[in-house]
Formats: structure tokens, sequence, C-alpha cells
């Protein structure tokens, strides 16, 4: 029975110690309710470092082998310790993931405010906060991904759209996940969702009822779950408000090219009199294409947002739009991931966050 590690070995360090653990245990070397060695102990007789050997305490623990008592150690666990009894490691730390394409934050004021109310949840509750970006080295070999490999938080907060593949891996590592701004069907996860159908029912009416018969629609890549339901909410607001549905009011591309996005629009030969963008930077860079073909808004043509980012209300003029409660996600979402930490059996849900209508002065009535 091999009680020492191999460093030349294929199998990892931290697997190799916990296999030394359990031999200890099953040999009757070590009993229960015996104190184990600490990590310092661990360290110096194998000669590996402490990450290591606290990567093999977490699974054992988080397995029921061992227990720990906070201030006295760690100790193998017995009949009388009870699955019930036996608690996970924990960090008091939580993982803020965000991808590549939404970064970096502070140029990007959706998520900029997400974060400050993920920071400001966690805080009260006690939890340290760890930013993570997740770039194409992260997405396709997740094994790299430190936070986790080394259980270094206790959840993950996963904002915006990542993959599902992505996701899913995560999942597979028994780790406690919310997600902010996304939502994948049937995943098992927890998520925290803006109420995209409401908002754009509430824009569409409040433009049809200024006379707009003639209603264009400006998106990014509809693959993205909140652009695609903001489309939706525009079809189904359509209908409701007995508008006809035209495809080529509907133009699409890169989300950082509204300008782009835009000029598509002016080709047709009977332009829309407003448009609705699915987010505040399409609308913003559309209304420069707008000024630059020598058109005023709201005189010649109306055009509405959604999210309420600062510069909305900074631009001239200032635009119609959708406010998103972005820093309540925020807060809910590690609301619920702390309750997921505590609860891993609770069942997942998806909390849909209330939008509101802010007009500004980017529309106007052509009654």
């Amino acid at each position: 029975m091999k009680d020492s590690i191999e460093k030349n070995s294929p199998v990892p360090l931290y697997k190799q110690l916990k296999h030394i653990i359990e031999n200890q245990i099953k040999s009757g070397q070590k009993k229960p309710g015996e104190l184990i060695s600490s990590e310092k102990e661990f360290c110096e007789e194998h000669g590996i470092s402490q990450i290591t050997v606290r990567k093999a305490i977490f699974e054992l623990v988080n397995e029921g082998i061992l227990y720990r008592i906070p201030g006295k150690g760690t100790f193998i666990s017995g009949p009388e310790q009870g699955p019930r009894s036996i608690s996970r490691l924990k960090t008091e730390n939580i993982g803020f993931v965000i991808s590549r394409e939404h970064h970096p934050i502070f140029s990007n004021t959706f998520y900029s405010y997400v974060f400050a109310g993920v920071e400001e949840e966690a805080r009260a509750h006690g939890y340290n906060l760890i930013y993570q970006v997740l770039d194409e080295k992260l997405m396709f070999d997740p094994s790299t991904f430190k936070l986790i490999e080394e259980r270094k938080v206790d959840g993950l907060i996963l904002a915006g759209e990542m993959s599902h593949s992505f996701v899913s891996n995560l999942k597979a590592k028994d780790i406690p996940i919310v997600l902010v701004d996304h939502y994948i069907d049937n995943s098992g996860l927890d998520s925290v969702v803006t109420d995209n159908t409401k908002g754009v029912c509430e824009m569409i009416k409040y433009l049809a009822d200024l006379g707009h018969e003639r209603i264009g629609f400006l998106g990014a890549t509809l693959e993205h779950g909140s652009f695609m339901e903001r489309f939706e909410g525009y079809k189904a607001a359509l209908k409701k408000n007995r508008l006809d549905f035209n495809e080529e009011l509907v133009q699409t591309g890169l989300l950082w090219n509204g300008y782009g996005i835009m000029e598509k629009m002016f080709r047709l030969s009977n332009m829309p009199t407003a448009i609705f963008a699915c987010n505040d930077l399409l609308a913003i860079r559309a209304m420069a294409a707008i000024q630059d073909k020598g058109m005023k808004i709201p005189d010649d043509i109306s055009i509405a947002g959604f999210d309420d980012i600062d510069m909305s209300q900074q631009i001239h003029p200032p635009l119609t739009t959708v406010r998103v409660q972005k820093e309540e996600m925020g807060k809910t979402g590690v609301k619920r991931l702390i309750q997921r930490i505590k609860n891993s059996s609770k069942k997942p849900e998806k909390i849909v966050v209330a939008t509101e209508l802010v007009v500004r002065k980017s529309c106007k009535s052509i009654k």
C-alpha cells in the first residue's frame, strides 16, 4: 500500500494524497474521530504545496470522509457525524465570471452596475468577491479554471451570455452556480433575468400610442438569449397593437455596429417612422448614423432603446428606453447563490426582475 507521493506519476498530486488518507482510514491507521495531520505537516511530509493539500482535503470533506471543526482541525468522520452534519468546506469567496465580450467591465456600464450589486450584496453577507474574465482558453478547457480546480470559491455568478457547453462543464464540477442576465432552458441552474418581454411590450405600445405604425427593429445576434426574447417581444407587441410584422424592418448585426445596422435601414424604399433598438448601445450608435444622414431626432424619426445605461440620458436628444434594474439583478443573484450554497437540494428557479419604461425626448407623436 503506497503511503508516499510519486512526483513523476501521471496521477495528480492531490489525488495521490487523497488516496493516501483514504488508505490510512481503510487500514485502520486512522480511526473515526481522530485528528489528521495539519496542512503544514502534509506539505513538509510529502514535499507538496498547500494548494495541493487543501484540494485533497476539500474533496474528502465534501464527500463526508473528513469533517472540520473551526479552530480545532480536520477529523476522520464516523457514524456519529452522519451525512447531515458533514458540511462543505467554506472559503467565504464568491466568483464573478464575465465573458471577454463584455470586458473591460467598466466600459460596459450595464455589467458594471450588475457587478456593483453583486459586490455590495456579497460584502453584506461576509463574502469576498473574486473577478474572473472568461477567455477562449477557459472556454474550451475548463480544467484550467483555477477558481474551481483549486476550490477557491464557494459558488459562482456567471454574468451574461456563455456557451452552454462551458456552463455544463462547470455544473459537472458540483459547485453552486447562478446565471445572471442569461438563462439556459432545462439546465438545472438558477438564473436571474430581466423581464424582456414585458419591457418591450410596454415600449412598442408607447410608440403605437404615439401613432407609429412602421416600427423598425435593430438587433445584435439573436443567438443571445436576452436579444431573442426582445425580438420575440417585439413581434408579439406588434400583433397585440394590431400592427403588421414586416421582415424588412428588422435589421441585425454585430453588437458594436449600431451605426452600420442603421445604414442598412436607410436602403429601404419606405423607412420606418420609429426604431426600437434591442439595447441602448445600438440605439446610440444608430442615432449617430441618423444625424450624419442629416435627419433630425425625433422630428424625422423616433428612436428608443433598452437597458437605460448612463449614456442614454447624456446624449442629445436624451434616449427613451426601458430601465433594467441592473444592480438589483446582481444583488438577487448573490442572495440566490448563498441559498444554493447552504442548501444544494433547492429546486432551480428562474427569477425575473421587473423593468420600467423611461420616456425622454427621442420619440414624438405623429398622430
